[in-house]
């Protein structure tokens, strides 16, 4: 346990099974000479990859995840309040040093960050899934001695994030780092470690080639690591190419929102008239376009995706209907494009309100004539193609402010399949829950027999932004990390135990008078982060130059960093 009070750092070390009172008597374990503290505030005990803490009634009240609360179970990373004393759980090394190891919550707050910082300057990132074997191939709880993740951690840099996922898995975020670099670090990872230990297995997406939302990225990290094995320690999620065949995923799950949408789907499927699926990130817009392909004489060819929002936008054109060697730099042999593989089939074209409008008249061609030309060629090329195009924009609005061509709108809008939210389609939720449970439990090797009627009741509360997808992730994260035969609330993201909201929005408002809410985490580490970058540009006399290179970052990532902390050279 480690609190900063008073500007001095005080660390406790849990031993399993010996409790740790913490407060203002002399003789607790913990002694933290504050008023809002009672003399014997809460009781802590290391369990397992747990750490159990208890209040003793105390008067100003124990705070977590935004709440008042008498008890709660807490993991590395995780911070909580005692009266208006915050209090982390952390990781040591064998010398006594942090692990660095943040909550999970924050490290998708990272992620977020860094696909903005992306998109901004058309970077690339890497986020890392690694997880220890034990030698006969399933997971074992091996954080308690630090060793594994200390070896992960001396691979990165002081701009890059880990958090645990579990007792044997960590989430890493490597800011700004390529293809190349990404997998040098990921094989370094899993090279044998002095003094031995288990082997480490590490799966790998990419920005943008894996994924263009956090929850993608996760997903296609956590994919990738499933596949991952000793002959094959590292593995990569879905091909760098923005395109890539889709195939289902069982049965359906349809409740009665999503009954007509199905009714709909039947009658268009054996046509070839093109389809716009509009709903939500996560909806399940890409199942819809499965069903559709299957649904009609195409089924028996493939059916290609391509994510628009994926592609950089000068190589569009090239990914759709390919090119010619020589056709631009880089351009060393004849490619052919998705439309050419997938003659005969169907084109799921997602994110289409990203599409470039030199690219948008290219598609209108292929539409009324069924025809392309190859960048860097005059040959036409003919084509038999069925389109479904899928978006989370308003096109309406966008042909309105002519950032979508009008003709390309009408060609496409024959038949529009507007797809609820899953906050809509209540009677869904426990079902994909359980469903996804099982294929959770297939890929972790565990035995987890469901949820608890808390956790239900709290899955149902949520109102799941990220849809599908985001449920997905969640009942695997709850998988992985729960220590029941029944995923408990304890098991749930922050998010979804508060219901969404933050902490500021749930606090008790029965503390007492002069006990201060809980302080967000955005803001403490906002503030770290900033008092690292200042301590760096100190010591080199705010040379940004030499400042970048001992952090480990580009100088075009410490400037971008500085302003959006509002970090200044002093007069």
């Amino acid at each position: 346990m480690s609190s900063n009070h008073a500007g001095a750092n005080v660390t406790r070390l849990l031993s399993p099974g010996t409790p740790l009172i913490v407060g203002r008597a002399p003789a607790v374990g913990l002694r933290i000479d504050d008023p809002t503290l009672s003399r014997e505030h809460a009781r802590f005990l290391l369990s397992g990859s747990r750490v159990l803490v208890e209040d003793l009634g105390s008067k100003n009240g124990l705070f977590f995840a935004g709440s008042r609360v008498a008890r709660a179970e807490l993991t590395i990373g995780d911070e909580l309040v005692l009266g208006g004393v915050a209090l982390q759980v952390q990781a040591l090394d064998a010398q006594g040093g942090s692990l660095g190891l943040i909550r999970e919550e924050l490290i998708r707050y990272h992620v977020e960050e860094e696909l903005t910082r992306a998109r901004q300057f058309r970077r690339p990132f890497a986020l890392l899934l690694v997880r220890v074997l034990s030698q006969g191939g399933a997971a074992t709880p091996e954080w308690e001695d630090g060793a594994w993740i200390e070896a992960v951690r001396g691979h990165l840099r002081p701009v890059d994030h880990l958090a645990l996922y579990g007792s044997s898995a960590l989430e890493v975020l490597l800011a700004e780092t390529g293809a190349e670099e990404a997998q040098r670090i990921a094989r370094a990872m899993t090279a044998p470690r002095a003094g031995g230990g288990s082997p480490l297995l590490v799966g790998l997406a990419l920005y943008p080639g894996s994924g263009g939302t956090a929850d993608e990225l996760f997903e296609a990290a956590r994919e990738a690591a499933h596949r991952a094995s000793p002959e094959h320690p590292v593995e990569s999620g879905p091909a760098h190419l923005p395109a890539r065949e889709q195939g289902p995923e069982g049965a359906i799950i349809a409740g009665q929102a999503m009954l007509p949408l199905l009714e709909t789907v039947a009658s268009v499927g054996p046509s070839r008239i093109p389809v716009i699926l509009h709903g939500e990130t996560g909806a399940g817009k890409e199942v819809l376009a499965q069903l559709i392909h299957e649904s009609g004489p195409r089924k028996g060819r493939r059916i290609v995706r391509v994510n628009c929002g994926a592609i950089p936008k000068d190589l569009v054109e090239s990914t759709l209907f390919g090119h010619e060697r020589g056709a631009f730099t880089g351009a060393l042999q004849q490619q052919k494009g998705v439309f050419e593989e997938a003659d005969g089939g169907t084109v799921f074209l997602d994110e289409i309100g990203e599409l470039p409008p030199a690219a948008q008249a290219s598609l209108l061609r292929v539409l009324e004539v069924g025809a392309f030309n190859r960048v860097g060629s005059s040959r036409e090329i003919q084509v038999d193609v069925r389109i479904v195009a899928a978006t989370h924009r308003d096109l309406e609005a966008m042909v309105e402010a002519g950032t979508f061509r009008s003709d390309l709108y009408y060609r496409l809008s024959g038949v529009v399949i507007e797809i609820p939210p899953l906050r809509e389609r209540q009677d869904e939720l426990e079902p994909l829950a359980r469903r996804f449970l099982q294929a959770a439990n297939k890929a972790n090797g565990r035995r987890v027999e469901g949820l608890s009627p808390e956790t239900l009741a709290l899955l149902e509360a949520y109102s799941w932004p990220g849809n599908v997808r985001e449920l997905r992730n969640v009942i695997e994260r709850a998988v992985v990390v729960t220590q029941g035969a029944l995923i408990g609330p304890e098991d749930l993201p922050a998010r979804v135990r508060t219901g969404g909201r933050g902490p500021e929005a749930v606090a008790s408002k029965a503390s007492a008078p002069g006990a201060p809410e809980p302080e967000q985490a955005r803001e403490k580490v906002d503030r770290f982060e900033a008092r690292m970058l200042e301590e760096a540009l100190a010591a080199t006399g705010w040379n940004r130059a030499e400042a970048a290179r001992k952090l480990g970052m580009p100088v075009r990532t410490l400037s971008y960093r500085l302003k959006v902390l509002g970090v200044k050279k002093p007069q």
